[in-house]
């Protein structure tokens, strides 16, 4: 998501961050007056702008090759949160949910690191890996009750709503949700999913929960356009699939292939019998 970000913004990204660009925000609030006043001089020259996109490429490189996950998740953050903050009705949901995350995984191990039960090191990143669980959980569990809330979603109608706004939605696809079939599943899915999403994670429907979920993120994608937001959600939901979950999806796909390709061969093998016959 940070790689996309970048490669999408950076021609951009003097108008956006820069001196005489439309960015307003500072560091001041969440530092100080003193701190956010050195901080806020990052945004004095262009330069410094495009100096802070490569500091975030180098973290986002390092994390998805892992490759000094800890420094590079530092660098992300740092980046990431300074962009933010300078322009922050800029984003689309995914920014609150990236900030959270990357402070936590300054506590996670990094890549292939030895260990010992019982460290200090084991113990935060447990918590950090509980802590990104919960965050998860609770914004799920919290919008989808938002919705139940409200008027337009316990109606059944508000994707046909959101979906007229072109903001928010990609040209043509609002015409998808002009049927009503379509509008009534568009709305309560997501809505019963969030609501049942701290249950069902814990329950034998584990996998299955988080599959509809990232078709769910998926659809986001692609019909409103929000690809940040529904990378980072895709993330968070593959985050939770355990290392022998994966192992087990692993071995049961090999499973799956070998017994595809053996019915392919036996029926390759019946019709060049039937045509020798």
């Amino acid at each position: 998501m940070l790689l996309f970000e970048i490669f999408t913004e950076f021609p951009f990204a003097a108008y956006l961050w820069g001196p005489s660009g439309i960015g307003w925000g500072s560091t001041s609030p969440v530092l100080g007056p003193i701190l956010g006043n050195v901080f806020d001089r990052i945004f004095a020259t262009d330069a410094s702008i495009f100096f802070m996109l490569f500091i975030q490429c180098i973290g986002a490189l390092g994390l998805l090759f892992g490759y000094s996950t800890r420094i590079a998740t530092f660098l992300a953050m740092i980046s990431f949160c300074l962009l933010t903050q300078r322009l922050p009705e800029f984003f689309d949901g995914a920014d609150n949910i990236t900030q959270l995350v990357l402070i936590y995984m300054l506590f996670l191990l990094p890549y292939r690191a030895k260990f010992s039960s019982g460290e200090l090191q084991v113990w935060l990143h447990n918590i950090a890996v509980l802590a990104i669980t919960f965050q998860l959980i609770i914004m799920y569990f919290a919008s989808g009750f938002a919705k139940t809330t409200g008027k337009m979603w316990p109606e059944g109608v508000a994707m046909y709503y959101v979906s007229q706004v072109q903001w928010f939605t990609l040209p043509g696809a609002y015409e998808l949700f002009m049927n009503p079939l379509v509008v009534t599943v568009a709305t309560y899915v997501p809505m019963i999913y969030q609501m049942l999403f701290p249950i069902a994670i814990i329950s034998r429907i584990k996998l299955l929960w988080i599959l509809i979920g990232i078709l769910f993120h998926l659809g986001i994608a692609v019909l409103m356009g929000l690809i940040m937001f529904s990378t980072v959600m895709i993330g968070l939901e593959l985050f939770l699939i355990s290392d022998q979950e994966y192992t087990r999806i692993w071995n049961r796909g090999r499973l799956i292939w070998k017994s595809l390709s053996y019915a392919k061969a036996k029926i390759a093998k019946s019709d060049t019998n039937l045509h020798s016959d």
